[in-house]
């Protein structure tokens, strides 16, 4: 027993010393604070600019419109500018509003500007929102199709009748409850799948089945001319309000609903590309301010043939009051109209030279507008008049 303590004795003390002197070894020695800190660093640069080139954007759910255009803004972009938009599914109406101001990541998101217009009135999401909340542009609007039986004749028969709406469609769903208690109409709102709920309302089960998107809707367009549908009209903007924009469905769009001759009042709403503007991470703003000009650019693409004809429609300028535009939209477009504006003044002032040259006598009232029709099919003549998709 002593001859085997003692054996054990010399390795512990042999081993401690060995440990010792490792330790004491300068190319193992532990890592200081700042060392482990800057080794995490390195490890996790490949994550950080990874996501310093991707802006996540809400925009429906699969099938919808808004899933459309957020898949087109995405495939436009194409990587412009070093950077990738993920485009996110959304439920849509006050849902999507509520995932950019709270959900965690969420860059931007398209949003109906009848859901902001309810938003604001009814402060769902507490007091402030016109701090909170900023916009980089509208883009095209959709038009609302009510799809009915032939014993209705106005909205207000849908009282105390089912309406359905497509399943998963939150901005259409949203949009006839807006418009129902807006129009002070009482009805029930069901979801279903359009072609069952075209059955049902051609049985007479259904009222009416909503559906929102740019016109022409192939949807509707594929319905057959036997008298069993039909759309529906709606009330001026001016007893809706707010969020709403007056429109018209005419013969060339759905042919076999709409008479030649005749065209159905209805209503639009624009889908507004919007971003949160509460303290958010540097990250994310950079992300957007980088966004914004290649974005820009790629909608001259977006109205091209290959695309839904409604981002032809699109215009930067127009503004959504009693909002502020994000700052790099807002800078960019100032530069754009700057530039346009000088480029405008040095080309009038070319063709002045050309037709009316210094010292000639001052222009009357008609010669000026003369004047004026000459330059601007000289303009058409050298420039050409392109069907511009982006106005800004």
């Amino acid at each position: 027993m002593p001859v085997v303590l003692g054996t054990l004795l010399f390795a512990f003390v042999a081993g401690s010393a060995g440990q010792a002197a490792f330790a004491q070894t300068p190319g193992a020695a532990p890592r200081s604070p700042l060392a482990q800190q800057q080794a995490l660093q390195k490890q996790q640069a490949p994550q950080k600019k990874h996501n310093e080139s991707a802006l996540m954007l809400l925009g429906g759910y699969p099938g919808t419109t808004y899933s459309g255009m957020a898949h087109d803004i995405a495939a436009a972009l194409g990587g412009s500018g070093g950077l990738r938009l993920v485009a996110v599914n959304a439920a849509g109406g006050t849902e999507s509003l509520r995932d950019l101001l709270l959900l965690r990541g969420i860059d931007l998101a398209l949003v109906p500007a009848n859901v902001i217009a309810y938003a604001s009135a009814a402060a769902s999401f507490g007091p402030g929102l016109h701090q909170r909340l900023t916009y980089i542009t509208q883009l095209y609007s959709e038009e609302v199709h009510i799809l009915v039986g032939p014993g209705t004749d106005a909205f207000e028969n849908l009282r105390g009748r089912k309406i359905a709406v497509p399943s998963e469609d939150g901005n259409a769903e949203f949009t006839v409850r807006d418009l129902l208690r807006r129009l002070r109409v009482e009805a029930e709102v069901v979801r279903m799948a359009a072609p069952d709920a075209i059955d049902e309302v051609r049985s007479g089960a259904l009222a009416a089945l909503v559906l929102m998107g740019g016109k022409p809707l192939r949807f509707v367009a594929g319905l057959p001319k036997d008298g069993s549908l039909r759309l529906l009209a709606l009330p001026s903007t001016q007893a809706l309000g707010d969020g709403y924009a007056s429109a018209g469905l005419r013969p060339d769009d759905y042919p076999s609903l709409i008479p030649e001759g005749q065209t159905i009042d209805t209503v639009s709403v624009s889908a507004v590309l919007v971003a949160n503007n509460t303290a958010k991470s540097d990250e994310s703003n950079r992300r957007i301010a980088r966004f914004v000009p290649a974005f820009f650019g790629a909608l001259s693409e977006l109205g091209g043939p290959q695309w839904h004809p409604k981002w032809g429609e699109v215009n930067l300028s127009a503004t959504l009051a009693g909002w502020s535009r994000f700052g790099a939209a807002k800078e960019w477009l100032d530069r754009t109209t700057q530039e346009q504006t000088a480029s405008v003044q040095r080309a009038f002032e070319e063709f002045l030279s050309v037709y009316h040259p210094l010292g000639a006598q001052p222009l009357s009232p008609m010669e000026r507008k003369q004047l004026f029709e000459k330059y601007v099919q000289w303009t058409r003549n050298s420039m050409g008049a392109p069907n511009q998709a982006v106005r800004p």
